[in-house]
């Protein structure tokens, strides 16, 4: 919160800055190297800020991606439980069968 709150203080005071400094280049007025220098840091604070979003957006898409990534996954993991239960009963069902079969030579003899 406390940095939320002094980067903004930063930002304002740069924006004032650069805009008397707007207003010094309009009268004609020389600049000096610390105008100059301000200039420059609201550029690059600009520039940060643009990619920033940049960054989120590809952030955001990637979480996307992942989510569907695991909903993908999930339908396949739920798809395989599914089969090895069919599977299961399908090898108790074979089991029991020849169990009965054993059974049947077994008293034939």
């Amino acid at each position: 919160m406390v940095e939320a709150v002094v980067t903004s203080v930063l930002e304002e005071a740069l924006k004032q800055a650069s805009e008397r400094i707007a207003k010094k280049i309009t009268e004609g007025k020389r600049l000096t190297s610390t105008d100059v220098i301000i200039l420059l840091l609201d550029q690059m604070n600009k520039r940060m800020e643009i990619m920033n979003e940049s960054l989120n957006k590809r952030i955001d898409d990637t979480n996307k991606r992942i989510d569907d990534l695991n909903i993908s996954l999930n339908k396949g993991i739920d798809e395989i439980k599914e089969d090895l239960r069919l599977l299961h009963q399908e090898v108790s069902s074979i089991k029991s069968d020849v169990i009965a079969l054993m059974r049947e030579k077994l008293k034939a003899t």
